[in-house]
């Protein structure tokens, strides 16, 4: 297939990377900046042609699919450019940074034949997926994650949209721990209610948005999961999460997996093992994504699952330590 990127920065060669692992062709590349398209070429051995308009690059590539990559404000008005012209769409997380545009980007999915996908390819981490496949017939009623990073005042600073409520909608929760919070929901099952707080404990002044969250969902069967995500760390930290149905517990750990105390081996011997900080599964969601557009098949990251991460973390933000609804 014919495929263009926008927003060729730091998440950008996952996308490279994923897409020449799995055939398709990278025909055009676009960013404000025309010099990190040139240095994209040149480092992956493309024949793209660069852009600097996103809508000029979908005018003129005759593209099957473009991959968004920019910063979170404008992932719904590219979404929905792209859906109008009938582009299927593999975007970013987050899908996007408020409500009107989630209604938008709705109405834009439901006028369209295109596909819109949503990169939460923690998903496709193979301890994910075991405690998901565990507990699919049991009910989990207590699980608890927590993510403890560590974002500078320099890192905040090296992008003007960055630590902005306008641009990038929100801090720790909607672009760091987005992807455990969708873990939580996809293992757990969609909450139906939350209490949250959110606060900014370590920039103060430098930055608008939260560095620092808490929060207690409320699950269908009467269970909880708990939330808990800080960028204020003085250094990384693996993330954790655990899970039980009463019974048995199940623990991941950066991506080791424990189950009832004792480390899980592959097939092969070797233990389940990832990088510390999560983010392994671009090229298999991207392999995935373009399977089941060759098949006319739905791909199972879609507008109405990626909408519920986004929805939970406009509750939290919402909420000030009342419960709301989800």
């Amino acid at each position: 297939m014919r495929v263009g990127i926008v927003g060729i920065g730091a998440i950008s060669p996952m996308h490279i990377n994923g897409l020449m692992s799995c055939g398709q062709e990278i025909v055009a590349l676009c960013d404000v900046e025309r010099s990190r398209c040139e240095a994209a070429i040149e480092k992956f051995g493309l024949s793209s042609e660069c852009y600097t308009d996103y809508t000029e690059m979908l005018n003129n590539s005759a593209l099957d699919a473009v991959h968004i990559c920019t910063p979170h404000y404008l992932h719904a008005p590219m979404i929905i450019e792209a859906l109008g012209r009938g582009i299927n769409v593999l975007c970013e997380k987050p899908l996007c940074i408020n409500e009107e545009q989630l209604t938008d980007i709705e109405n834009a999915v439901k006028g369209s034949k295109a596909q819109l996908a949503v990169c939460l390819q923690s998903r496709f981490n193979e301890s994910a997926v075991f405690v998901k496949d565990y507990f699919n017939d049991k009910q989990i009623i207590a699980a608890a994650a927590n993510l403890t990073w560590r974002r500078s005042e320099e890192y905040y600073a090296a992008d003007a949209w960055r630590g902005t409520l306008d641009k990038e909608g929100g801090g720790v929760m909607i672009n760091q721990a987005i992807h455990t919070l969708d873990l939580l929901s996809w293992i757990c099952g969609m909450p139906k209610s939350v209490i949250a707080y959110v606060s900014n404990n370590s920039l103060r002044g430098k930055i608008e948005v939260e560095d620092t969250a808490h929060g207690l969902f409320f699950l269908e069967n009467g269970g909880t999961f708990v939330m808990n995500a800080t960028n204020a760390s003085a250094k990384n930290l693996p993330n954790y999460m655990s899970f039980t149905d009463g019974e048995d517990v199940l623990e991941i750990s950066s991506n080791n997996l424990i189950v009832n105390g004792k480390q899980v081996m592959t097939d092969g011997g070797a233990p389940i093992f990832g990088k510390v900080e999560w983010g392994t599964g671009h090229a298999k969601l991207i392999r995935e994504y373009y399977g089941c557009i060759a098949r006319n098949e739905k791909f199972p990251i879609d507008f109405d699952e990626a909408k519920k991460s986004v929805k939970m973390i406009f509750k939290m933000y919402q909420s000030f330590g009342e419960r709301l609804d989800i």
